[in-house]
Formats: structure tokens, C-alpha cells, sequence
């Protein structure tokens, strides 16, 4: 027997666990593509009717919808899909191949992969309340706060930290730099080796067998602790993104050249990506650099009084 669209939706829906907001955009999508095709059997569903739906989604006021909601609405059907597949409702999924939409640049699109995409501060702040150890929040908070990449984190061992420095032996291109500790990330690192006894050598982040951790558990850590956290698009939370985090809040706020070599980029295009600098940022800048010119054309004043009276 045949199921009809709209029950597996339904069945797709009550079996997600997931926040409010994103339950809520999950059912959004998948009840106007449902209003659309119609209650038909999902078996009748197929590649060009799926590309065919999203290539004329339309706004609210008709126009074609941007790039990063029609890949939102791409994501939720190929989630939807792939679960179809899985509790056997479809033998073939209509989404096999089918390609997203790429981007017009002459209306100014580009591509995902060119989008950096931070957190959120409520986001990073779930993360670290869902991680289950001081080893991961120490993970986290090293890579959110320090902004070193996550390769360089897990190759750490404990002499490469100290006095509040991060000794990188082995950066990008196998190049050697620094990175410097926050207090939180301090404070995490005494409390994690305390309980591992105090080592003095070896490892940082180990596993409960005393093995380095490996990207692939540090990864599933980190999803673990995002779970029901999507970008805007749609798309999963990374643990690389902490890193971007840690570039975007700064950029703008300090000198790119700075931020370059904090974040161990070598080409400052790299750094510059990130910088998008917003009216308050450049107002804040302006104001300071005024109130300075300002103090220094009084002291020059001052002092050419004061050598008028001698």
C-alpha cells in the first residue's frame, strides 16, 4: 500500500527531536511543498517534480527566493528524504543527483562553500552546556576563544602551553606560531589535568584510554553537543565553526594584520574575508581616533603657552 505525502511528513515530523524554532521551520517547509504537489503517494514523487518545486519557490510577494532559502528548503527535503529511505516508505530517493541551485553572481549570489558562517553567542553557549566533560568545554572553549584550527588543538600536548601562550609546533603548511590562552580556556585546562592527576607530558586532549583524540571523536563530541542547532540556510553547525566565530567577532574590532596572525593565516585575503565592518564598528573607530586628535592638539596648545610665558 502507498503512502500519501502528507502522513509521511507527519510520521517524519513527530519522530524529529528538535528545538521549537527548528521543528517549526522543519514543518513550515515540508507542509508548503506538501500544499503544493498535492496529497499524492510519495512513490509518485521524482527528480524533475522535486527540482521542478524548488526552482520555483517564490516569495511572499512573488519573487524567486534567495539562494540561502532555497538551499534551506533543499536541506529539509534531502533530510526528509534520506529518513524515507531508511524506515523503507520510498525505495529510491527523488533527490538522488539532483544538484542545488548555483549562484547568479550578477545579482550578487555566491557560493555556500564562500560563506563564512558563525555562531551565534546563544549558540555557543548551548554547545558548552551540552558538553559532557571538562575535556570537551576545555575543546570548545580552545578553539572558540583562542581560535586555533582544530587539528592544531588535538596535536597539542601538555608542554606546549605556558605562560598563558600556545606553542603551535606544526601550523597549516606545517609552519610553527603562537596562540594565546583565555582565563576561561585557563581555567578549564587546571581543572581537566587535575582530574586526569596532573600530567606533565604528553597529550592534551586523550581519550579514556590515554590515546590522542582523533578528529573523527572530536567531531562527534561536537554534535553531539550542537545537536538541533542549523544555520540559517538549514545547514548543520561544524565544529569549525568556532574558529570563524572567533574571527568574526574580532574582525573590524582589531587590526587585520593582528587578527591575520592570531588566527595563523598566511594570506591576509584569508583574514580579510571576515572582515565586514558595520556602521558602529566604524563610528566607534572614528569617534576614538577624534577624541585622540583632539587631546593632542590641547597638549600642543598647552605647551605653546607654556613657552610663551618663559
Amino acid at each position: 500500500m502507498q503512502t500519501e505525502l502528507f502522513e509521511a511528513i507527519s510520521r517524519y515530523l513527530s519522530n524529529l527531536n528538535l528545538d521549537g524554532d527548528t521543528l517549526r521551520a522543519y514543518t513550515i517547509d515540508l507542509h508548503r511543498f506538501e500544499r503544493t504537489l498535492g496529497n499524492t503517494g510519495i512513490n509518485n514523487l521524482n527528480k524533475d517534480i522535486v527540482k521542478n518545486y524548488l526552482e520555483n519557490l517564490t516569495s511572499k510577494n512573488g519573487q524567486r527566493v534567495s539562494l540561502a532559502t532555497q538551499n534551506r528548503h533543499y536541506a529539509t527535503l534531502h533530510r526528509f528524504f534520506e529518513w524515507c529511505i531508511q524506515e523503507s516508505v520510498i525505495s529510491e530517493n527523488p533527490m538522488e543527483n539532483l544538484p542545488r541551485r548555483k549562484p547568479n553572481k550578477d545579482i550578487g549570489e555566491v557560493a555556500p562553500g564562500s560563506v563564512i558562517r558563525s555562531l551565534t553567542k546563544e549558540q555557543v553557549e548551548k554547545i558548552l552546556r551540552n558538553a559532557k566533560s571538562t575535556r570537551e568545554r576545555l575543546l570548545f572553549i580552545l578553539l572558540y576563544t583562542s581560535g586555533i584550527r582544530i587539528s592544531e588543538a588535538l596535536d597539542l600536548n601538555i608542554q606546549d602551553i605556558y605562560d598563558a601562550t600556545i606553542h603551535i609546533r606544526h601550523g597549516k603548511g606545517n609552519q610553527p606560531r603562537q596562540a594565546y590562552l583565555s582565563k576561561q580556556a585557563e581555567k578549564l585546562l587546571v581543572q581537566y589535568l587535575e582530574e586526569r592527576g596532573n600530567p606533565t607530558s604528553g597529550p592534551i586532549f586523550v581519550t579514556t584510554h590515554g590515546q590522542r583524540l582523533s578528529y573523527a571523536r572530536a567531531r562527534q563530541l561536537f554534535m553531539e553537543a550542537a545537536r538541533n542547532l542549523v544555520n540559517a540556510d538549514g545547514t548543520q553547525v561544524t565544529i569549525h565553526q568556532l574558529r570563524h566565530t572567533f574571527c568574526t567577532e574580532r574582525a573590524g574590532h582589531i587590526d587585520s594584520f593582528v587578527l591575520q596572525r592570531l588566527a595563523g593565516h598566511n594570506d591576509i585575503r584569508t583574514t580579510l574575508r571576515y572582515v565586514k565592518v558595520n556602521d558602529t564598528v566604524a563610528k566607534q573607530a572614528f569617534e576614538t581616533f577624534d577624541e585622540w586628535q583632539d587631546y593632542k592638539n590641547k597638549q600642543l596648545i598647552i605647551e605653546e603657552k607654556q613657552i610663551k610665558v618663559l
